[in-house]
């Protein structure tokens, strides 16, 4: 199996902009701005790979005016330009990156082999070189030797003290403390790729986001179901499943993503291709749609704010707070040496929220504080960064003073396929 297939969608994206490796195939319907950014960036790369440096250019500039402060993509158009012959405009690009916390090794960008040794270019690459220095790097917890275990979700519980981890190939696993690791759920559950877990402590359950997530670039067969997505709950002292909520409108797809939770038992989940935010409440399995914006590209981390009125929701543009009163969704400003762009996992802790960016620029846990209304974002910073072995940090959960997080596949984008799947690993960073 392609490494490339378990990958969530913003690295896809990201892949797409940046790497010449190909995520699988694509089956998707997606609203317009969805379809905009996305098409937008496989224009960028086909361009790219058919060495039209011009074509690369011109898409890829569209695709960041849709998210200007994301540095994936200001890499990518910076390389662009470089393509181009205009040093002096990739190198404002890349400065920016490397001002929003990017770092990387400017060698490897073939495209500035035959830029000008000037001292601009080269105190952007010193910077960039800094960045990559790991930040309290995350150590490994618990290596999980059953190399068909592709976890992209975790959570935690209180009460019994255990923590969750859920799989890409259709199992929900219980993981003590100690490192003893046991199948909470699996064959013959009904389970499918499982994402998004989440713990309601009050009522013993445990929730699961699962279907059959499109793939990004059409280039393979399409997945079975594909499309089709849901949320299960099962009781935490049996392992009973006790709801199965699906939804089913192919040709249009859709794909849960990540879940959080309101203390009357309310769900809220992330749909991706389909730009929107789901409520399942009560008893009756009936997902209504709260949200549906076409500038919400992908969503994916989601959070709950503390008092329960707004969403905190993550996707390829940055953050954005929905009012649940209203549904008014409002982006949230960030400053000019920041990144909350393509995160995965998004968690409170404390007033704070703690997100993963996997990005391999990136491959950190920040840290973002937000202004005192929460409309804004005041100050990003690393809590942790570089997870060893180059892993790729899906979600993490808090624990005490813990921070734990699932990781699977190695943390790059030209991943060559083909080759033996590393281990997935649980790995911890204290939290600070």
């Amino acid at each position: 199996m392609a490494l490339v297939r378990a990958w969530p969608v913003w690295a896809c994206f990201t892949a797409m902009m940046l790497a010449h490796a190909p995520c699988a195939g694509s089956e998707t319907t997606t609203p317009a701005q969805t379809a905009r950014l996305m098409d937008l960036a496989r224009l960028a790369r086909e361009a790219r790979l058919a060495e039209d440096h011009k074509g690369w250019l011109e898409h890829g500039q569209r695709v960041l005016q849709l998210a200007p402060e994301h540095p994936d993509l200001l890499i990518s158009v910076a390389r662009a330009f470089a393509a181009n012959g205009r040093f002096d405009r990739a190198e404002t690009l890349l400065d920016g990156a490397v001002s929003r916390g990017a770092g990387f090794d400017l060698a490897t960008f073939p495209e500035f082999k035959s830029a000008p040794d000037n001292a601009r270019l080269r105190a952007v690459h010193e910077r960039a070189l800094q960045n990559m220095a790991a930040v309290s790097a995350p150590e490994v917890f618990l290596v999980l030797q059953d190399e068909s275990l592709r976890p992209e979700g975790i959570t935690w519980d209180p009460i019994g003290r255990h923590l969750y981890i859920g799989s890409l190939n259709g199992e929900i696993w219980r993981v003590e403390l100690g490192g003893k690791l046991e199948r909470f759920a699996g064959p013959g559950s009904g389970l499918r790729e499982v994402l998004g877990l989440k713990v309601d402590t009050e009522r013993r359950l445990l929730w699961a986001v699962t279907g059959v997530f499109p793939d990004v670039i059409p280039t393979g067969e399409p997945k079975k179901d594909v499309g089709t997505t849901g949320l299960h709950a099962y009781r935490l002292d049996s392992g009973e499943r006790v709801r199965e909520c699906g939804l089913d409108e192919r040709p249009t797809l859709h794909a849960f993503n990540d879940m959080a939770l309101a203390r009357n038992g309310d769900v809220y989940v992330t749909d991706s291709p389909a730009s929107s935010i789901y409520k399942l409440s009560g008893t009756a399995c009936k997902l209504d749609r709260i949200l549906y914006d076409a500038a919400l590209s992908f969503p994916n981390g989601i959070a709950l704010a503390p008092d329960e009125s707004r969403l905190y929701v993550a996707h390829v543009e940055g953050i954005s707070v929905v009012d649940l009163r209203t549904a008014k969704r409002t982006k949230l400003p960030v400053p000019a040496d920041a990144s909350v762009n393509s995160i995965d996992g998004l968690v409170w802790q404390g007033n704070d929220l703690l997100a993963i960016q996997g990005s391999p620029y990136l491959a950190r846990v920040a840290r973002i504080r937000l202004g005192a209304d929460g409309l804004a974002v005041r100050q990003v910073e690393t809590m942790s960064s570089r997870p060893p072995l180059d892993l790729r940090v899906t979600t993490g959960v808090v624990v005490s003073d813990q921070f734990y997080m699932v990781a699977g596949f190695p943390d790059g984008i030209a991943v060559a396929t083909g080759q033996p799947s590393p281990r997935s690993h649980i790995l911890r960073a204290r939290v600070r």
